[in-house]
């Protein structure tokens, strides 16, 4: 790759294609993108429409659990009596932890043991009844032990009577209610005052089968919400319990169909732009290194034609500097030089017809007048260039044609004509090699179809038999000269002055190229 290609490959294709690419992807992420926002909002609203009801709903049954516990069970029972109406599902089991012991009620004697072999639970309630606020388990702390059990506890509470045994009594109304939880355990909980200091009354609640009780109160639009403790740094929603009403990863969007068609337009057109932007880039591209190949054959095909001409004359010139030169040999050489600066003339004004042409600008010259008197002298004039060329020429013009009025560039027409001779002496070779020239009218325009009967053009060239610098042999055979640039420019100059030049296709041998002009009024 050229290094002006490379360049503009780096500084301008590949950013305008990471572009495009970009725009896709982010086309592509829009819609996941926009429901993911509609599912968060539509979150909160359900959850906002779920909170009061869930809310309510515990707020009965944690009052309906409270109901059976009364003002406090009696601190002097030994056995606490069940409540009449027993316990809800969700209640592990009422408790009384007092300065001198544990106490559940009758016939819970599991909850008991399992109370009572977790110390640091038991000892947590202790100390929350002395102070609601005190940390649930602090490792760092200093240890105490408790003097009956020797078990350690992690903070200390306030002990008013020294003998246990003595009789304890109530000394104050029970405190409100208030909840924590260690790992898996959520206690509902109240402080009572007691003569020996705090003691605490309430139950452990079964969070899960709490929850089965409330999740059917959620929103149908949360199929999966879910109720767990609040992680570390998250307020609850569920007072007075350390719980959190969460939507869960399914939220249902009522609208879902209608919003991917109202987005559907909008991803297939930047995903189309996009698409557009890429093929347009890899186009322009493909453009650019075609005009740098093009360039590079021009400079070559130019250099080459330019060099054979110009080695002619020195190598000419310095034969003719010979004294001793006969006048025979003279006169040829001088043909030679004369043939070859009619070529080196033909090829520069082709090339500089082309790169008029290439630039936009047209010849502005108009020739008026009757067909017969404006074509005629340009037709015998490519006549004899074939002639001189060892061709056998036929002219034949329309008697019609007459009769009508040509409007165009003459020297334009002359041009074309003289290139189509060109071609035909280059590539027209036969034993007896002939061209013919028919003039006709057809519709509102004068056709001249300029045939040779030469091989023909072979399949294969025909989509590029008009491309600049395209020859019907690749090989840069000497005794073809040319550049390539015959054909296009005279399809480019009979377009420029209203008309336009093709080729015919028959099955015999031969070529054909038919030269449209336009009529004058």
């Amino acid at each position: 790759m050229k290094k002006k290609t490379l360049i503009f490959f780096l500084f301008f294709v590949l950013p305008a294609l990471g572009a495009a690419l970009w725009q896709a992807l982010q086309a592509g992420q829009l819609e996941d993108e926009l429901q993911r926002i509609d599912r968060k909002t539509q979150a909160a609203r359900l959850l906002e429409l779920s909170l009061p009801r869930v809310q309510a709903e515990m707020g009965k049954l944690l009052a309906d659990e409270r109901k059976k516990l009364g003002d406090a069970p009696p601190i002097g029972l030994v056995n606490i009596p069940m409540p009449a109406e027993g316990k809800a599902d969700f209640n592990c089991g009422f408790f009384l932890l007092t300065p001198a012991n544990l106490q559940t009620f009758a016939g819970d004697e599991d909850f008991a043991r399992r109370l009572a072999d977790a110390p640091i639970l038991t000892n947590t309630i202790r100390r929350k009844a002395y102070n609601p606020s005190a940390p649930i388990v602090d490792p760092g702390e200093k240890s105490h032990y408790d003097p009956h059990t020797q078990l350690p506890l992690f903070s200390v509470y306030e002990i008013t009577e020294t003998d246990l045994d003595a009789p304890m009594h109530r000394t104050g109304a029970p405190g409100p209610f208030f909840a924590w939880h260690y790992k898996d355990n959520l206690i509902y909980m109240r402080s009572i005052p007691t003569t020996h200091g705090a003691a605490a009354d309430g139950f452990v609640i079964d969070s899960s089968k709490l929850a089965q009780h409330l999740l059917p109160l959620v929103e149908p639009g949360l199929p999966n919400a879910e109720i767990t403790f609040a992680n570390k740094g998250e307020a609850p929603n569920l007072s007075p319990l350390p719980l959190v009403l969460r939507p869960g990863d399914n939220v249902q969007l009522p609208d879902t169909a209608e919003r991917r068609r109202a987005l559907r337009g909008p991803v297939i057109s930047a995903w189309l732009i996009s698409i557009l932007t890429i093929a347009g880039m890899f186009t322009l591209l493909t453009f650019y290194s075609r005009v740098e190949q093009r360039r590079a054959d021009f400079v070559s095909s130019v250099t080459h034609e330019l060099r054979t001409p110009l080695t002619s004359f020195q190598l000419y010139t310095e034969m003719l500097q010979d004294p001793n030169l006969s006048e025979e040999k003279r006169e040829e050489y001088h043909d030679i030089l004369h043939r070859e600066s009619l070529r080196l003339g033909h090829l520069v004004e082709n090339v500089l017809a082309f790169a008029r042409l290439t630039r936009g600008k047209v010849r502005g010259r108009c020739d008026v007048g009757a067909c017969a008197q404006l074509i005629s002298p340009l037709l015998e004039k490519s006549a004899k260039h074939l002639r001189k060329a060892g061709f056998v020429v036929h002219v034949n013009l329309d008697k019609r044609t007459e009769l009508l009025r040509l409007r165009t560039d003459l020297v334009s027409v002359e041009q074309i004509l003289l290139n189509l001779a060109d071609n035909a002496i280059k590539y027209a070779e036969a034993e007896h090699p002939t061209v013919t020239i028919n003039v006709l009218q057809r519709h509102r325009s004068l056709v001249l179809r300029f045939s040779d009967n030469g091989p023909g053009i072979a399949p294969d060239l025909r989509r590029r038999l008009f491309r600049p610098f395209s020859r019907a042999e690749q090989s840069q055979d000497a005794r073809k000269p040319g550049v390539g640039l015959g054909l296009a420019l005279s399809r480019d100059l009979a377009r420029s002055i209203g008309g336009d030049l093709t080729a015919e296709f028959g099955a015999k041998k031969g070529s054909s190229f038919l030269l449209t002009l336009p009529l004058g009024e």
